[in-house]
Order: C-alpha cells, then sequence, then structure tokens
C-alpha cells in the first residue's frame, strides 16, 4: 500500500516537473522571437542615430545656413533617437537576462524530470522504505530549486530592480527638462547614461553570480578564482582560496553545485559574518572531495539559529545542507561559536 502511494506521488511530480518543463520551453521560444524583434530594432535605431549624428556634424559646420527652429528640431531629433536607443538596449539587456534564467530553469527541471523517470519504471518492492527514500530525495531536490529561487528573487529585488527603478525616475527628469533647459537635459543625460552602465555592470556581475559562463567553459577551479577575487573586492573581505588535488575536470552537476555550495557560504559570511578574513578549501584527496568555507567573524550559537523556523541565515544553512546531502550525496557539518567565526564543510563522494 506504502510503495502504491510512493509511485502515486512520483507519478504526481513527474506530471507537474513535465509540464512545468513544456512551460519553460515555450517561454523560450517566445523569448527567442522577442529578442530577435528587438535586436532588429536596436540595429535600426543604431543606424538611425548614425545619420542624425552626421546631420549634426552638418549643422555645426554650417550653423549660419539653417534657423533657430531647424536648429532645435535636429537637436531634439537626435535626443529622442539617443533616449529610445538607450532604452531599447536596456531592454535588450533584460530580455537576455531572462533568457538566461528560463534556460538555467530548463536545466534544472530537465535534470530532475530525467531523475525522476527511472523510479518510475523501477520495481519498488524493495519495501516501504525505500520507496518512501526516492519520493524524499526528489521532494528535498525540488526544495532545494525553491530555496535557490527564493535567494534569486531576494538578490534581485535588492539589486537590479532597485537600480532600474532609479534609471525610470531619471529617465522621467530628462523628459521633464527637455522643453525647459536643453543645457541642464543634457548634463542630466550624461549622469543617466553613467548611471546605466554601472547598472549593466552591476546586472553582469548578477548573471555571472548566476550561473557564469566560464564554470562550462574552463572548469571549477578557474570559476572559483575569478569569482573570490571579485567577491573579494565587492565586499571588501580577504579571501584566500586553497585548491589541491583538483587537476581533472568533474562532471558538470557536480561543479556547479559544488560552486554553488561556496557561493552561498560566502554570501553567509558577508550578510551576516561581520568579519575581516575568510578561507575556502577545496580538496579531492582519498576518495572524497573535501569543500570548507570558514571565517574570523562574530560567529553565532549553532543550535539557536537551527532551531528558527524563518530567517536568511538560517535559509542559507538549509540551502548549503541540501546541495551538499541531497544533490551531493555527501555530509554536511557547521561549526560556530560566538566571537570565533564559523565554518560550514562538506565531505562528498568522487564522482
Amino acid at each position: 500500500m506504502a510503495a502504491s502511494q510512493a509511485q502515486q506521488k512520483l507519478e504526481e511530480i513527474h506530471s507537474t516537473i513535465g509540464a512545468d518543463l513544456e512551460k519553460t520551453r515555450r517561454e523560450l521560444n517566445e523569448m527567442e522571437t522577442l529578442l530577435r524583434q528587438t535586436n532588429a530594432e536596436v540595429e535600426k535605431l543604431a543606424q538611425r542615430e548614425l545619420t542624425v549624428a552626421n546631420r549634426l556634424r552638418d549643422l555645426e559646420v554650417n550653423l549660419d545656413k539653417y534657423s533657430k527652429a531647424d536648429i532645435k528640431n535636429f537637436y531634439t531629433s537626435a535626443q529622442e533617437v539617443q533616449m529610445r536607443l538607450l532604452m531599447m538596449r536596456g531592454q535588450l539587456e533584460q530580455l537576455q537576462f531572462r533568457q538566461q534564467l528560463l534556460k538555467t530553469r530548463q536545466s534544472q527541471l530537465y535534470e530532475i524530470i530525467t531523475a525522476v523517470e527511472p523510479l518510475l519504471g523501477a520495481d519498488i518492492g524493495g519495501g516501504p522504505r525505500a520507496a518512501d527514500d526516492g519520493v524524499e530525495r526528489i521532494a528535498a531536490i525540488i526544495q532545494a530549486q525553491e530555496n535557490e529561487r527564493l535567494r534569486i528573487s531576494l538578490q534581485m529585488h535588492d539589486g537590479p530592480a532597485q537600480s532600474m527603478s532609479n534609471l525610470v525616475l531619471r529617465a522621467e527628469i530628462c523628459q521633464r527638462l527637455l522643453d525647459r533647459d536643453i543645457e541642464q537635459t543634457r548634463g542630466e543625460l550624461v549622469a543617466l547614461k553613467s548611471a546605466i552602465n554601472t547598472t549593466l555592470q552591476d546586472t553582469r556581475r548578477f548573471i555571472f553570480d548566476l550561473r557564469p559562463m566560464i564554470l562550462d567553459d574552463l572548469g571549477l577551479v578557474p570559476t572559483l578564482r575569478r569569482y573570490v577575487q571579485q567577491f573579494g573586492d565587492k565586499n571588501k573581505l580577504d579571501v584566500n582560496l586553497q585548491v589541491q588535488n583538483m587537476d581533472a575536470r568533474l562532471p558538470s552537476h557536480y561543479e556547479v553545485a559544488l560552486f554553488r555550495f561556496i557561493q552561498e557560504a560566502l554570501n553567509n559570511v558577508a550578510r551576516h559574518a561581520n568579519a575581516s578574513q575568510a578561507r575556502v578549501l577545496l580538496d579531492s584527496g582519498g576518495g572524497s572531495i573535501h569543500v570548507s568555507v570558514e571565517d574570523d567573524g562574530t560567529g553565532f550559537h549553532v543550535n539557536e539559529v537551527l532551531s528558527e523556523q524563518s530567517g536568511r541565515r538560517n535559509l542559507g544553512i538549509e540551502t548549503l545542507r541540501q546541495q551538499a546531502e541531497t544533490l551531493l550525496r555527501g555530509e554536511f557539518g557547521i561549526e560556530s561559536s560566538v566571537g570565533r567565526g564559523t565554518r560550514v564543510a562538506a565531505v562528498v563522494p568522487v564522482p
């Protein structure tokens, strides 16, 4: 009876994930169409901007041939084209970012449904406990995915979303000034361009944090070296990375999970530890992969934090546990005491 119920749960999970995967595929197809249209619009506007720029150069050389009304119309037209191009390029960047999110989600869903399918066709007569274990593993994977989505949504709210709201406000200021003071508008546009460039760089760093492209191209170790350097510079933290016995590449899902583990651990350090130094150790000796992140921060009472049912610190620890135990089938541990820093570690089998 229990085995039958477990099989039914697996079928429900498979059906739900399958529908979600199909929805994501449709959204990706729609996104690709929208990207092509937006990119074509950006190219047209770029060509138009070039034409307008040539007209302005001619205007500046032959200023006496044009009336004040013509000069005003030329500059107004040029500003409109530049603003439109700026907005469309920003929209294109956002669409590309959303496309990457959808691709990552599609990959995660595919991995889950691939893990579920063998269990559907398997004989789970090994007893209720074996069936329940299979369901629990899948449920834990899904929960880990949901925790990751929550982390991403919090980062987007605190980062790119706030920056985009500020850009909209500044663009509205430029729009109100346009008919009253061209010189002040020009100064505001220069400041807006600088703010957009800053936001673009921040968004690119966010995309790197979300899914570094070099992780697929170069592997875990080069990605970590770049990440810890950027992380340390951004958070004013001295991060020491020590890597041993990691000469060979690991399977893709292992490298992603290990990177996520270290990333989440360092994020916890930056958010909660009030530390000045952190050390990351990655060692593949002795038939297991040992990974740890420790800091010299304020520390905390582990039992008290783990007993909390809410809060970002508790969420971060639980995410680390699920990454180590569920995704990598390893063991997770945490050590901390007030005033003596914190150390999180995992030992996972070599694939």
